[in-house]
This record gives structure tokens, C-alpha cells and sequence, in this order.
């Protein structure tokens, strides 16, 4: 078996070196770069924000926010959620402007994206639709609904980011047509939000629609990006850097917003749940940022071997994604079997933070064969000319993001009676049969495209 992993892993170094030697002098290899970073952070996130260990005999489950205060500010380097909407966002504009240039129809590129995004999910919930019923014979039914949920907890973002696809052919058309407006109108409407937010004010789904209004804001500068192509000039890029970061200071110590970028267990608000103004202010942090370091960071993808990484990751990036935290409920999981094994430490000590590196490597060991397995897939996502109806298309990716989101928000465990919850994977299921992912042709062409 070992031998097997060997002969996988130098395949796929091979074919990534050779994508790489092929790699047109026109590629923007910064998106690429920018693109697995972004996940990748989020990964190890993720697995940083879990804290466990032993309590009066008893293992206790936390969050790493919810125990220091102090460390709410890492999270202003961990929050690039922005970064990835503005690459999509990118990413989206190239598409569809080649597309217009092409004359293919809306519906046939939208069709194709939703089948590259949705291919690396589905195993994901069919996997967890036969997990469940086979551990609920044996693990009490809190616990397994509370592992399902973690498992799913990345999925939100997916469900989001779908809806941004979703709408990308019109929200290209708008910037196309109306240019700022469609960046100004938004973030007045999030502002709007805030505000009746934080003031006690009529809320409700009004708080709630900024994830559309914040995170589409950011997807609309990435077509800006696209059509510009070049990075902001220095001191342009410097100011909007120093910008974004005055503003982060002066949102979260002068104003209503808690520090932490991302939601804090038991807070009463959240800058990500929904989304606020904030993520504004990181948003240009990020962009300063992006367009000072770009030109080091490009030369240095220009080496063989680091551009061949990118492309190896990137070619299995949202497998890797989609996994990451079922990878680690089983590292728990094993863990507990071998009698809480790395749980002895006090949380946030200097041991404990030395520790970090070993638990990564665990639960990398674990996620290994995930990614290798559902990686392949992912690579022979399904595209293809004929597309459905726009009608199915539509519905399609409505109840796939309501699935998502359902995922992510409940799990797929239930606490009586039959323990899946099964409507939320046959939500996804019902929308990739209407999106046609199953009558495409399939395209094995080496490719790592965003």
C-alpha cells in the first residue's frame, strides 16, 4: 500500500511538473498562488481554533478564541476569505470575458462552473450520508451530530461562494455597464445593515443579506482586477494597505465591532455571521498587501519546482478543502481511542503552541488519503457544450446552496430517531441532477484553471 501512495504521489509530481513547463509566459500565476493560499490558511485555521484536553479527568472541547482574548487579533492574519472572493472574482471576469468573446451562451459557462465547484462535494456527502447510519450504531447521538457538523462547518463558505457563480453573468454585465456603482451600491447597503444591526433596529433577514452585499461587494473587485490586469502602482497599493489597517483599529476600538475577524463561540455579535463593514477594511488591508508583495511573490513562482507545487496543489485544492476538518474529527477520534493521546497539555502554553506542528502533521497524515483518493475526481470535473434549462439551472443552484449552508449549520446527523438527516445531502444531489452534472461529457485535460 505504501508503495501504491509512492507511485501516486510521483504521477502526480510528474504530470504537475509537467503542466508547470507548459505554462504560457501569460499566466497570472499570483491568482493561482493566491488561490491555494487562502484555503490553505483557512485549513490550518481550522485546525489551530481546536483546542482539546483533559479537565478533571474529563476531555473538554473549546475554542482557541473563546480562551484568550488576546489572541482575537491572529485572526486579522487569518481571515483572507476576502482574498478568495477577490480572486474568484478575478477568475470569473477572465472566464466570462473570454466567453462573450466566444458567444457562449450564459447558461453553458455557468453550467461548467457550477460542475468544477459541485464535482469535489458530492463524494463528500455521500460519504457522510453512509457514515452516518453505520456510526450511529455505535456513537451516542450528540456526539455524532456534533462530529457531522464539524466536518461540514466549510461548506458555508462553498454555499456563499455558489451563489456568487450563481450570479456572476449578471453581476459581470452590471460592472460592465455600471462600473463603481455596482461596488459603491452595496457596501451603502451593508452600512444600512450595520447599523440597524448594532442600533437595535429591524434587522432580521436585512443583517443577514450582507453576506451577499459584503462578499459580492469583494467579487466585483476582482472583475476590476481582471480587466486591469496589472497590480496597483506602490504608493497607491500603500495607502489602501494603511488604510484598511486605521480601519480595522478604528472599527473594532472605537466602534461596536468585536476584534476577532471571525466568529467567536458564545459572543453575542459576529463580523462573519453575518458578515459587517469590517471585512471591508481587512479587504483593503489585503489588497495593499497583495500588490506590494506581488511582484517578489511572482518571481518567485517562476522557479520549476514551487510553480509545480501551486499547480499540484491547485489541481486538488478543493478536495483538500472539503475534507480538511472530517480529517481531523477522525484524528480526534483516534486519538480518543488511544486514550486522549496529545490532549495532556494546558491549552495556549508555550508547550501547547510547540505542539501545533505535530497535531498539523496528524491530522495531515489523515487527510492524505482523502485528497489523493478525491483528488483524482476533482480533476475530471465534467464540462461540456449542451447545458440545462435555465430554469433547472437556476434551481439548481438555489437548493445546492440552501444544502450547503444546511450542511454547515446542522450537520447531517440527527439526535432521534433515524440519524441522518438526509434531506440535506438529497438537497445537493436534487440540484446537481438539475445542473445536468451527470450527462456531461468528461475533459481529462491537464489543466489549473480557477
Amino acid at each position: 500500500m505504501l508503495r501504491a501512495g509512492k507511485d501516486i504521489m510521483a504521477g502526480l509530481w510528474n504530470r504537475a511538473l509537467r503542466i508547470a513547463d507548459d505554462t504560457p509566459d501569460s499566466r497570472n500565476r499570483l491568482i493561482d498562488f493566491l488561490r491555494v493560499f487562502s484555503i490553505v490558511i483557512v485549513v490550518f485555521g481550522h485546525w489551530l481554533a481546536a483546542v482539546l484536553f483533559i479537565s478533571d479527568g474529563q476531555l473538554q472541547i473549546s475554542h482557541a478564541l473563546e480562551l484568550s482574548d488576546g489572541i482575537h487579533y491572529l485572526t486579522w492574519a487569518l481571515q483572507i476569505m476576502p482574498i478568495f472572493f477577490l480572486v474568484g472574482g478575478y477568475s470569473n471576469g477572465k472566464s466570462l470575458a473570454a466567453a462573450q468573446r466566444k458567444g457562449t451562451a450564459r447558461r453553458v459557462w455557468l453550467a461548467s462552473r457550477y460542475h468544477r465547484l459541485m464535482t469535489p462535494i458530492v463524494p463528500f456527502l455521500i460519504g457522510w450520508s453512509i457514515l452516518v447510519p453505520v456510526l450511529g450504531a455505535f456513537v451516542e447521538p450528540d456526539l455524532l451530530n456534533l462530529a457531522s457538523q464539524v466536518a461540514a462547518v466549510p461548506l458555508w463558505f462553498l454555499a456563499v461562494y455558489l451563489l456568487a457563480v450563481g450570479g456572476a453573468p449578471w453581476t459581470f454585465a452590471a460592472w460592465q455597464r455600471w462600473r463603481w456603482a455596482t461596488v459603491i451600491i452595496p457596501i451603502a447597503m451593508a452600512i444600512i445593515n450595520d447599523v440597524l444591526r448594532f442600533q437595535g433596529g429591524p434587522a432580521g433577514l436585512l443583517a443577514w443579506s450582507n453576506y451577499l452585499f459584503v462578499w459580492m461587494t469583494i467579487h466585483q473587485l476582482g472583475y476590476y482586477w481582471a480587466e486591469r490586469e496589472s497590480l496597483l502602482p506602490v504608493p497607491l497599493a500603500a495607502a489602501l494597505a494603511g488604510a484598511g489597517l486605521v480601519g480595522l483599529v478604528a472599527f473594532t476600538t472605537f466602534g461596536p465591532y468585536p476584534v476577532a475577524l471571525i466568529g467567536v463561540p458564545g459572543e453575542p455579535f459576529s463580523n462573519t455571521t453575518p458578515p459587517t463593514i469590517v471585512l471591508f477594511a481587512q479587504t483593503l488591508l489585503q489588497i495593499g498587501l497583495i500588490s506590494l508583495l506581488g511582484p517578489a511573490v511572482t518571481r518567485f513562482l517562476e522557479r520549476r519546482a514551487i510553480w509545480a507545487a501551486i499547480v499540484l496543489v491547485s489541481g486538488m485544492i478543493m478536495s483538500l478543502f472539503v475534507w480538511h476538518m472530517t480529517a481531523m474529527v477522525l484524528t480526534i477520534g483516534i486519538a480518543v481511542l488511544a486514550g486522549n493521546a496529545g490532549f495532556g497539555l494546558e491549552p495556549l502554553t508555550a508547550a501547547w503552541w510547540l505542539s501545533r506542528p505535530l497535531w498539523f502533521m496528524a491530522i495531515g497524515v489523515v487527510l492524505v488519503p482523502f485528497v489523493l483518493v478525491f483528488g483524482r475526481y476533482e480533476q475530471r470535473a465534467q464540462s461540456g457544450e449542451v447545458a440545462p434549462k435555465p430554469w433547472a439551472l437556476g434551481i439548481a443552484i438555489f437548493v445546492s446552496a440552501a444544502g450547503l449552508a444546511a450542511s454547515a449549520a446542522f450537520g447531517m446527523a440527527r439526535v432521534d430517531e433515524f440519524p441522518l438527516r438526509w434531506w440535506v445531502p438529497l438537497l445537493v444531489i436534487v440540484g446537481t441532477f438539475l445542473a445536468g452534472m451527470f450527462t456531461f461529457s468528461r475533459s481529462n485535460q491537464d489543466s489549473i484553471g480557477v
